[in-house]
Parts: structure tokens; sequence; C-alpha cells
């Protein structure tokens, strides 16, 4: 292959190495935000968690002190943590949605990482190929 067309393929890498790693920039953004959207959910999910939790024990406290039997403001209690549990397994199941896409992204870098692998050495190699092919077709005098 001559150094010209050497010339070419190098220029049709490079261009793909470019492409890959402004695809590879784009699957990082999105996990980025992925990461952000799943850290304010679980914070939010657990401060919801602690002040539900909160309102039940004060409930409870109110409720034996106001003169309710203990029974039923047990069951008062544990109705309003089991509502707390409730929407915590909600919370759970939406994160895991979440995990599942970061997942998915992550397993697209992967593939992605590995593609500009190829083409990065590819890339070197053509060079080099092209490097070899112009010292040889360069004219050597004799004395």
């Amino acid at each position: 292959m001559g150094y010209a067309q050497l010339t070419g393929r190098k220029e049709a890498l490079q261009a793909r190495v470019n492409s890959l790693n402004s695809k590879l920039m784009q699957i990082s953004n999105q996990q980025n935000a992925l990461t952000n959207q799943i850290s304010n959910n679980q914070n939010m999910s657990n401060m919801r968690s602690a002040y539900n939790q909160m309102r039940a024990t004060s409930l409870f406290s109110s409720n034996v002190n106001g003169g309710m039997e203990y029974s039923q403001a047990m069951m008062n209690y544990q109705n309003s943590m089991a509502e707390n549990t409730m929407t915590s397994t909600t919370n759970n199941l939406s994160l895991s949605s979440l995990q599942s896409q970061e997942n998915a992204l992550d397993t697209q870098r992967e593939q992605v990482q590995t593609q500009l692998n190829a083409a990065t050495n590819e890339l070197e190699n053509v060079k080099k190929a092209e490097e070899q092919g112009i010292k040889n077709a360069t004219v050597k005098y004799s004395a």
C-alpha cells in the first residue's frame, strides 16, 4: 500500500477515533446526570422516610399522652410505619430503574472504549507504515 493511501486511511481512522471520543464523552455526561439524579432521589427518599418516622413517633406519643389506649396508639403507629415502608419500596423501584439505565450506559461505554482502543491501535500502525513507506520511497544517493 502506497504512503498516499496510508495517509488517506490515517485520516479516516483519525476521524473515527474523534467520533468515538465524542461518543464516549456523551455517555459519560449521561452517566453523570443519572448519578446525580439517583443521588438526589436517594436523599429525598431518606429525608421523607426520616420525617415520616418522626411524625409517626410524635403522633404515637401525643396519642398515648392524650389518653388513647396504648394498643390503638400502637396500631396507628404501625400503620404509619407500614405506609412509610410502602413509600420507600416505591422509591427503591424508581431508583432501581435509574440504576438499570446507568448499568446499560456503563456497558455501552465499555463497548465504545473497546472500539476506541482498536481504532487507536490501528491508527498507530498506519502511522508507522506511512512513515516506513515514506522512508522507502525516498531516493538514496550513493557517493
